[in-house]
């Protein structure tokens, strides 16, 4: 993965920073009925193939699609992240193959059901180990505060690497569930960029929403850390937080201007 280390290193030559990360990958599996029968029948031989190779799994969850799923690891480094998520669909489809259904990491794959994204969630330790966003009500630390800026000025480039497919930006049509705007906002999952609601203000992390279950894993995350790498270089100020459904720019308008 040399551009996917080369990020990483250069995050940490220049800014004594480790990028730490998670991801939450959904997919359909379209099994006979949703049985718990039927679900355990193949998630678990899925689940132990997981752990034969040592992949570091949360939870396997049941998604709001019929058929829909995700998977959530655990937090990791970037590397290891981008490892996990491509031997996840392998493995997928592989045991979807060999039972005989349909596996798909489409973004839009069913015109009347939910789609499927990959959401990576992030933030930078130090060279002790502690993790360098911080935010309060009325501030954010530097480091989350050019984060946030870079990643929003990389997004209009980087929508080809989050999604790899024309039918892919279909996703971006659902009425719900799904990032809408070019911004960022606590606890607001209509942005591209959400930061979860933690009580405590020194263990913040970003939540990047935009990529398709089927973008490249390293790529998505190579984009991610170097977008990250602008924002810290030129100390990108981002747009103000965003609070409702709608923004001053949409994800859509961002996808004409990427075409």
């Amino acid at each position: 993965m040399p551009k996917l280390s080369a990020s990483i290193d250069a995050l940490k030559a220049e800014f004594g920073l480790t990028p730490i990360v998670g991801g939450e990958i959904e997919c359909y599996v379209v099994l006979p009925d949703e049985s718990a029968k039927e679900m355990d029948k193949f998630w678990e031989p899925v689940e132990k193939a997981f752990h034969h190779e040592g992949l570091p799994i949360l939870r396997i969850e049941k998604e709001r699609g019929a058929h829909q799923y995700e998977i959530v690891t655990n937090i990791m480094y970037a590397e290891e992240l981008a490892h996990c998520l491509t031997r996840v669909r392998a493995i997928i489809e592989k045991y979807a193959a060999r039972f005989h259904v349909e596996a798909s990491f489409a973004g839009k794959p069913f015109a009347d059901q939910p789609s499927s994204g990959i959401h990576i969630h992030l933030h930078l330790a130090d060279g002790e180990g502690l993790n360098a966003y911080h935010k309060i009500e009325e501030w954010t630390s530097d480091t989350l505060r050019y984060s946030l800026g870079g990643l929003l000025a990389s997004l209009v480039q980087d929508m080809p690497i989050f999604f790899p497919t024309a039918e892919d930006y279909a996703r971006l049509s659902d009425a719900d569930h799904v990032p809408k705007i070019h911004g960022w906002g606590v606890n607001n999952r209509y942005c591209a960029l959400r930061i979860p609601a933690n009580p405590d203000p020194y263990d913040k992390r970003i939540e990047h929403r935009v990529a398709c279950a089927n973008a490249n894993p390293e790529a998505v995350l190579t984009a991610i850390l170097d977008g990250v790498l602008v924002g810290l270089r030129e100390q990108s100020e981002p747009s103000a937080q965003e609070y409702g459904k709608k923004g001053a720019v949409s994800l859509q308008q961002l996808a004409l201007a990427s075409a």
